[in-house]
């Protein structure tokens, strides 16, 4: 992991360095406001005249290295939205002389922070932050509730995220973010253009991005689902002639086994491709899965997926992870009649509508009358995306606030499919997040990058369903690169069974810790309904199995962390 750490405060700079060199960190930039150092070969790109430096990967808007020599503002450099508008990548940036602190809006790189006694530090590992955490029991009760939505407070006490497309004002007695990127700002109705025009300039973009994000690397190891997102990203590595190995991980239940069609699409690029299984035995009830995160990942598959794509990225002489995360949110997967809703707002021909009503019949298998209810039904709710809050074993003595985010503020003019599209972009930035541990080769999402973000989301919905398929127009895009068999992949499983196999494997111990754990101690679980719901495991549903889950991972994050305050104390003591 290449790790930054950058403090400010003019009145202790010497302290700053100090604090740096005792991590072993080489200085990157320093003046009078603050200091950033990093303890590995993290890329960076200075400002001219001293006015900031980007650290992590940037590029212009021709997918070239950034070339940040002659960028406009030579004074005082550039501010996060000029940035945001002539480049790109997965950076977090020192701008305006230390002034300003800005994460690009794809959030690839973290950046976490804390403020201590008129200093500001920000670092894209925790660990790096403090020598003392505890548990902000509330955050943690909104987290889980909300299925990991992120907020500007993290679970632990007093460490803050600098969420993507965000900027700090690092001279604020109090930081507050202040956004300088919106996805509102790229939805705006398109000139008429062709269904082909649409489908190409989103190939190229696409190609174009993940050959610029993977040009440092040497060879990359794709997670191969077999599914549709997957595959887009090995066509792009393909057209980039990037030497790619490839991972697929399946489940012993052959509902979760997806071999069959990530051999078809490896063999297609010829790209070397590795089967590895889901093991029970890679899974420690103890152990959670990304330990070193602010908030838990809740999903303890995640450790047996670790194990096994470390083994295979030592096998393959890989030096980073890529992924298709995200497709479903990127290429707007949807199964409402909010398309049809759109058209209608955005006054499309009468011929445009008439097509969008037969693609949501198409899509759903519904009826014109069920398609015309379901359009009423969400004409009469409000064009903002209501973000779910379950408190699903949770106690209830608290009221859940449903979570705020700029993004989810919808300007006049918005539709109701493009606020989903970008509520579910939202609920994407939880799995931007490498949950595999930290000694691991870096992991790239690149459908979340912000050139793919952006031409993304000036496609509409009902552009989407073409032809009553979801994600029409990536199908589309690929559609001359990729099996036919893969480019008609409705869905797919997932490990979905290797979760339920965890739970039944794990089930006492799990059980135990939860009722006397951490979670029931500070009454964040309603300890009868979780005990009751285990004792009769085989009754639960989906949603409550996941729960479960989602659970037994929070309490392993919880004595994680209060371990490490115990530890911390009794070395004070001593």
């Amino acid at each position: 992991m290449q790790r930054f750490l950058l403090i400010t405060g003019s009145h202790d700079r010497d302290g700053a360095l100090a604090a740096l060199a005792a991590r072993g960190m080489t200085t990157l930039f320093q003046n009078d406001v603050i200091v950033v150092g990093s303890d590995a070969d993290l890329t960076c790109h200075l400002l001219p005249n001293g006015a900031g430096v980007v650290l992590g990967q940037l590029f212009d808007r021709d997918y070239r290295p950034a070339n940040l020599d002659s960028c406009p503002g030579q004074e005082t450099g550039l501010g996060p939205s000029e940035l945001a508008k002539d480049f790109w990548g997965s950076y977090v940036a020192i701008l305006q002389r230390g002034a300003i602190i800005a994460r690009d809006p794809s959030g690839a790189l973290p950046a976490y922070y804390r403020q201590e006694e008129g200093h500001l530090f920000v670092s894209n590992d925790v660990d790096l932050l403090s020598d003392v955490f505890s548990v902000c029991w509330e955050m943690l009760l909104d987290n889980i509730a909300s299925e990991g939505f992120h907020a500007h407070k993290t679970c632990l006490a007093a460490i803050y995220e600098l969420r993507p497309g965000m900027y700090l004002h690092c001279t604020d007695p109090r930081p507050i973010e202040h956004p300088f990127w919106s996805p509102w700002d790229h939805c705006h109705l398109q000139p008429a253009l062709s269904r082909a025009r649409v489908a190409q300039e989103l190939e190229t973009t696409i190609c174009k991005t993940i050959a610029s994000l993977v040009s440092s690397y040497r060879k990359p190891l794709c997670l191969a689902s077999g599914g549709l997102d997957s595959s887009i990203v090995l066509a792009a590595l393909a057209a980039a002639n990037v030497e790619t190995a490839c991972l697929t991980i399946f489940t012993a239940d052959p509902s979760g086994d997806e071999r069959r069609y990530a051999s078809m699409v490896a063999d297609q690029f010829g790209f070397a491709l590795l089967e590895a299984q889901y093991e029970t035995d890679h899974v420690s009830v103890a152990g959670c899965a990304a330990p070193y995160l602010p908030h838990p990942k809740r999903r303890p598959l995640f450790q047996s997926m670790s194990h096994l794509a470390a083994k295979a990225a030592v096998e393959t002489e890989a030096d980073m992870f890529i992924n298709g995360n995200g497709g479903d949110q990127i290429f707007s997967f949807t199964m409402s009649a909010t398309p049809i809703l759109d058209c209608l707002k955005a006054q499309r021909s009468l011929l445009e509508i008439l097509a969008t009503f037969e693609n949501v019949s198409l899509l759903t298998g519904c009826s014109l009358g069920e398609a015309i209810m379901g359009l009423w039904r969400r004409a009469r709710k409000p064009t903002g995306y209501a973000w779910p809050m379950s408190n699903l074993f949770l106690k209830s003595g608290r009221a859940l606030a449903a979570p705020k985010h700029p993004w989810l503020n919808c300007p006049s003019h918005a539709l109701p499919g493009k606020a989903h599209h970008i509520a579910m972009i939202l609920r994407m930035q939880e799995h931007i997040e490498n949950p595999f541990q930290t000694n691991d080769p870096p992991m790239i999402t690149p459908l979340m990058a912000q050139p793919i973000l952006e031409a993304c989301l000036a496609i509409q919905s009902w552009q989407w369903i073409l032809g009553g398929q979801n994600r029409a127009v990536a199908r589309e895009a690929f559609r001359h690169r990729l099996p036919a068999e893969i480019l008609t992949r409705k869905g797919k499983p997932g490990p979905a069974s290797f979760s339920a196999l965890l739970l039944q494997t794990y089930l006492p111990q799990m059980k135990e810790r939860l009722l006397d754990g951490h979670l029931a101690r500070q009454d964040i679980i309603d300890r009868r309904a979780v005990e009751t719901a285990m004792a009769n495991i085989l009754a639960q549903d989906v949603n409550e199995c996941r729960r479960l889950l989602q659970l037994a991972d929070a309490e392993a994050w919880c004595t994680h962390w209060h371990g490490r305050a115990a530890s911390a104390v009794a070395a004070k003591r001593s």
